[in-house]
């Protein structure tokens, strides 16, 4: 009895090892992660000095906003690899707004950054495989809208954007985990085209009232590892 209980009890825990084994042979072998995620974000730049003061909190206001985003990677070697990346900025705010043609008037605004290029990534799992340290950084195209439509005027630019990730992962399963990150986006404006109906004006700005759109981004989301 007690050689058949040895036996069974040696049978089940080469079992789980070759389990594991596998499983941790499976998980290193995984070269695609793609990534979800979606969260708060804060635009970094200081107010310009040339906005009149009585329409300084109406810009702070549109500081505030939310993301989305999605990260596709593949791993050329176990902790590196090389990808592309999605990200897009939004904000909105209604309030009184003091324009000087139209005199005080009640105004939305909706700004939307976009960020859409080429990253490289590093990781960094745990013996266990459960948690996964992750680093990126991207550079690309960073698109620029904003949208007042109560004067009915869209403004429109385009920058080289970068962008600059570190995250967590607590995988759930061998293909699937959660995450929290935190990265810095940003870029800067050199010049806008303002639309309304069928005009257009360009606007330069100089050197020293070039507009940051850097800003901190703190996200969720989901991960999926293939």
């Amino acid at each position: 009895m007690k050689k058949l209980f040895f036996l069974l009890l040696t049978t089940v825990a080469f079992n789980a090892n070759a389990q594991n084994s596998s499983s941790e042979t499976t998980v290193s072998n995984q070269r695609f992660r793609f990534a979800l995620q979606g969260g708060f974000s804060q635009l970094l730049a200081k107010t310009a000095t040339s906005i009149a003061p009585q329409n300084r909190n109406y810009i702070s206001e549109l500081k505030s906003g939310y993301h989305y985003g999605a990260d596709l990677t593949y791993f050329l070697k176990p902790t590196w690899g090389l990808g592309l990346k999605f990200n897009q900025f939004r904000s909105s705010h209604t309030g009184i707004y003091n324009d000087e043609t139209l005199g005080t008037l009640d105004l939305t605004t909706t700004l939307v950054n976009t960020f859409i290029g080429p990253s490289f990534a590093t990781k960094y799992d745990s013996a266990n495989n459960k948690h996964l340290f992750f680093f990126n950084v991207a550079i690309g195209y960073m698109g620029y809208l904003s949208d007042k439509e109560s004067l009915q005027v869209e403004s429109t630019g385009a920058t080289v954007g970068s962008a600059l990730d570190a995250g967590y992962d607590y995988r759930i399963t061998k293909n699937i985990a959660i995450g929290a990150q935190v990265s810095i986006v940003g870029g800067v404006l050199s010049k806008v085209t303002h639309k309304r109906g069928n005009q257009s004006v360009t606007e330069t700005f100089p050197d020293n009232q070039k507009e940051s759109m850097s800003r901190l981004d703190v996200s969720f989301g989901a991960r999926f590892n293939f």
